[in-house]
């Protein structure tokens, strides 16, 4: 199991790892779009009304580059977050900005969106220190105004990894083949996708390129990442495997000895005719009482039970404890019936069933007493088979009765094919007594469908007055369920069934 254990975590943490190129671009994504949208946000909400924003700081320009204006738009500039400099070019010529070094800001690209006869957006600065590509430009008739804000994509991403590796553009809704950019030396990463191309409420269109190299970068980063990431989900589903496998051969193992030790019980639930509200019968239910200290419920058993066929075993070990307690109460003087569950697989046996027969005329019951209940959740492989055995317990006095009638593989089918007379129909269908349900119709014709055939009913699962009496005025007298009683171990069934020969 080790090795298996190493083989999967190795397999799903190469796994994870060839998709580091994906998970590199997705986190690469993410992280533009978190940034961009909040910058975006506190723009719009910031300058979203440009003429009121620009208004105020232009009203208090004197258009002199005297010490006045340098020391307000550097104020200004340095006051507001979102302001990286504000340049002022007068008609005389006169220049003044907020940054020292004029030769920084020697390179400008407008494009132009005119908000009114002075206000236009956006310009681009592209120079040795510095990339804006959000801008507002003023223009009276002292001179102009240009505020450039932070970049859109800080200067940390686009150089963590390499110099320019993200292209951000921007354009608008109303003319999106004007373009400004970010890097003018990257533009040949416009013949890519973008990674990422946002709309924004006020029309400003937001994509961004990206370098290959940096996707490989990032996903060479995120290999190891990854492959422990992997390794440790393969652990987890070896650990979630192993423990499945386990519990099965746990409870595979402790059904055998159970089987051995003869730990699975009957329980027994009367069945009612309630034309005269005595017994008719009753259905043999299994209980498992392990190590003869605790009761395991059927729910807990019965499918791995089923799936593994060892419900065969288990019901020989319930037919044999019956045969032995009802004989105990003479059963054989009464003319009540014995209803015993049986998988398809074991009525496709007819070996199997002989050596259930034996047991039966071994016993002081009377094959005439004895019921086997097949249920329709099951399909069976062949029919025809089914068939040859059913007739043969029926030459023996046995009948055999359709289990959860309408639930599952196909009553009629079966009906017709195994020529059965006797059906129990589902709780599933009782519960729907006194409901809009849809399934009280398939109620009503389930019990037309018997009557016409002629075939014997019981209705399992009644648990109120209101459905005994809706089963009783459609027909349907012969009845079991919570109502009348709860299956009841031998000890307490013993008093029920000597109370109802009275």
């Amino acid at each position: 199991m080790s090795l298996v254990a190493i083989i999967i975590v190795i397999i799903m943490a190469v796994c994870f790892t060839l998709f580091s190129h994906y998970f590199a671009r997705v986190q690469l994504s993410s992280t533009l779009n978190t940034i961009s949208s909040d910058l975006i946000d506190n723009y719009t909400t910031t300058i979203g009304d440009y003429q009121s924003f620009i208004k105020p700081i232009v009203k208090n320009i004197r258009f002199d580059c005297g010490s006045h204006d340098k020391n307000y738009i550097e104020k200004i500039t340095y006051d507001n977050y979102y302001i990286r400099n504000i340049d002022i070019e007068t008609n005389n010529n006169k220049y003044c900005s907020s940054f020292d070094n004029k030769a920084e800001l020697n390179s400008t690209s407008v494009f132009i969106k005119k908000l009114d006869k002075n206000l236009s957006l956006w310009a681009t600065v592209n120079s040795v220190n510095q990339q804006s590509i959000l801008s507002l430009i003023w223009k009276g008739k002292l001179g102009q105004v240009v505020i450039r804000f932070e970049p859109i994509i800080s200067n940390v991403i686009h150089n963590k990894y390499c110099d320019n590796c993200i292209l951000s553009v921007i354009s608008t809704v109303e003319n999106t083949e004007k373009k400004i950019y970010s890097h003018q030396d990257k533009k040949s990463l416009l013949k890519l996708q973008p990674i990422t191309s946002i709309v924004f409420s006020n029309g400003l269109i937001l994509s961004n390129y990206v370098d290959p190299k940096l996707l490989s970068i990032i996903s060479m980063d995120l290999k190891p990442l990854l492959f422990i990431i992997g390794g440790i989900l393969g652990l987890f589903v070896f650990l979630v495997i192993n423990f499945h496998i386990k519990r099965k051969l746990s409870l595979h193992s402790l059904i055998e000895k159970g089987i051995t030790r003869k730990e699975f019980i009957p329980y027994y639930q009367p069945i009612i005719n309630v034309n005269n509200n005595k017994m008719y019968g009753c259905e043999v239910l299994v209980r498992w009482w392990f190590n003869k200290k605790e009761l395991i419920s059927p729910d807990d058993f019965i499918p791995y039970a089923e799936k593994s066929s060892l419900i065969i075993d288990i019901t020989n070990v319930l037919i044999e404890k019956t045969l032995i307690q009802l004989s105990s109460l003479n059963w054989q003087k009464s003319s009540a019936i014995i209803s015993i569950n049986l998988v398809p697989e074991q009525l496709e046996n007819k070996q199997s069933m002989r050596k259930v027969v034996d047991l039966i005329i071994k016993s002081t019951i009377l094959p005439k007493q004895i019921a086997f209940e097949i249920t329709e959740r099951m399909s069976f492989t062949d029919l025809d088979k089914a068939a040859s055995v059913i007739d043969y317990l029926k030459a023996q006095g046995i009948n055999v009765k359709l289990d959860d009638a309408g639930t599952g593989y196909g009553s009629f089918s079966y009906i017709q094919n195994l020529n059965l007379q006797s059906l129990k129909i589902d709780k599933m269908f009782v519960d729907m007594i006194g409901t809009h349900d849809h399934k009280l119709f398939v109620l009503d014709s389930i019990i037309a469908f018997g009557k016409k055939a002629g075939m014997e009913m019981i209705a399992e699962g009644v648990e109120t007055k209101q459905q005994s009496d809706y089963l009783l005025q459609h027909g349907v007298y012969l009845q079991q369920g919570f109502y009348f009683s709860e299956p009841l171990k031998f000890e307490q069934f013993s008093r029920y069934f000597k109370e109802d020969q009275r």
